[in-house]
C-alpha cells in the first residue's frame, strides 16, 4: 500500500499535514522529496491544489492528454496539429 501525505519538517520531526489510516505501530518506509518553498500565494495555492489531486490516487495526465486538452480549449486550435 502506497500513501502520499504532505508533511513539514519541524524541530527534527516530521508533522504530517493529514491523519493516515494505519494501525499502531506500523513499520513503514518514508522516501522524502523535498519541494522549493513557494513564493507567492498564486504558488501556494496551485500546490495545495495539485495535492488534493494526487492524494486520492487520481492519474495525470499523459503529455497528448495535455495537449489534447490545452486543443479543446482554443476550440480545436493546436500546434502541433
Amino acid at each position: 500500500m502506497t500513501i502520499d501525505v504532505e508533511a513539514v519538517y519541524e524541530n527534527g520531526v516530521l508533522m504530517l499535514k493529514e491523519p493516515v489510516n494505519l494501525p499502531e505501530k506500523a513499520e513503514v518506509h518514508v522516501t522524502i522529496k523535498v519541494t522549493s518553498p513557494t513564493r507567492t500565494p498564486l504558488g501556494r495555492l496551485l500546490r495545495e491544489l495539485r495535492s488534493k489531486i494526487v492524494s486520492p490516487g487520481t492519474p495525470g495526465l499523459s503529455w497528448e492528454e495535455i495537449d489534447d486538452e490545452v486543443a479543446s480549449r482554443r476550440g480545436g486550435w493546436s500546434e502541433t496539429r
